[in-house]
């Protein structure tokens, strides 16, 4: 017998079929993710509360695009998640404080400071940071989101007298809604400054989660779509962390090294938003978008 024949073979799991597996199926994933995660983040990984703060996002997204399967679970999983985001971001702010503070000390504007008393800086607020971050992930709203989707996974659901759309209907729905959102936002986006690019981003931020989970179920012009917005809403993440680093670094001492500090985050930024407009004119292709759209609407009705 050949190597090849006598390999044990094993069948690739099939993909779930119907929406509300669909809708099962990432939300254990994403809350596999809080659970590998969870313990990172509360001994202070900036990497384990992002991870955390991603899964949560993505719940919300999956909540928002099949609410009409359990309008009371996820109308409420949608709330408390956005809510806890909110929460987990004040530790998000002390890590842009940190940065600023190491990029200080590069450029020469903590030399009239000890070394020891910088480290302790750093030593505090990093404890200030772990401190947030640890009491968002032990609040009550917290186990309770966990409890709840672990609790929706487990129950099975009652027969339906009539079968829900194919998960595609769902998602194309919601895709067609997000693309519009993100296409006006974008137009009143103007010069980019802090407010309408944050609200750009946001938006896009909704697309790049729909296409991570149901680009591959709509068609390559999906896929190529979601790419483009994935690359732009990366870019204009970058953009907005410098908008609030330039925000936070007026409140510094004048001096050479607070201007250094600055001249570096437009720098930054500059090229962020040069990345962002390239990949905003791959995405807006009007080829690109044509073919998506026709390919949205099919499924959506």
């Amino acid at each position: 017998m050949s190597r090849r024949n006598g390999r044990k073979r094993h069948a690739s799991p099939r993909p779930p079929e119907s929406a509300d597996q669909v809708l099962r199926f990432h939300l254990a994933e994403q809350l596999a993710v809080i659970a590998a995660n969870e313990p990172r983040a509360v001994n202070g990984s900036v990497g384990g509360l992002h991870d955390i703060r991603v899964a949560l996002r993505r719940m919300r997204s999956l909540a928002m695009t099949f609410e009409a399967l359990d309008e009371g679970f996820l109308g409420r999983l949608d709330r408390r998640t956005a809510r806890l985001c909110d929460r987990m971001g004040d530790a998000r702010d002390l890590d842009v404080w940190i940065e600023l503070f190491r990029g200080m000390a590069k450029t020469g504007g903590l030399d009239g400071i000890p070394l020891r008393d910088r480290r302790a800086a750093v030593v505090l607020l990093r404890r200030e940071r772990t401190r947030l971050a640890a009491d968002a992930l032990a609040c009550g709203a917290f186990r309770r989101v966990k409890k709840w989707v672990g609790d929706y996974l487990r129950r099975r659901r009652p027969p339906r007298r009539k079968a829900p759309p194919p998960p595609e209907a769902f998602a194309a729905r919601r895709m067609l809604a997000v693309r519009g959102l993100v296409e006006e936002r974008h137009r009143r986006v103007g010069n980019f400054s802090k407010g309408p690019a944050h609200d750009l981003r946001r938006a896009a931020r909704r697309l790049r989660y729909l296409s991570e989970f149901f680009a591959a179920r709509l068609g390559p012009a999906s896929v190529r779509a979601g790419r483009w917005i994935t690359k732009a809403q990366a870019a204009l993440g970058k953009v907005h962390d410098c908008d609030s680093a330039l925000e936070l670094s007026q409140d510094l001492p004048t001096g050479a090294a607070r201007a250094a500090v600055r001249r570096g985050l437009k720098k930054r930024r500059a090229a962020q938003l040069r990345k962002f407009k390239t990949a905003w004119r791959r995405y807006a292709d009007r080829r690109l978008q044509k073919a998506w759209l026709a390919r949205l609407e099919a499924w959506a009705e």
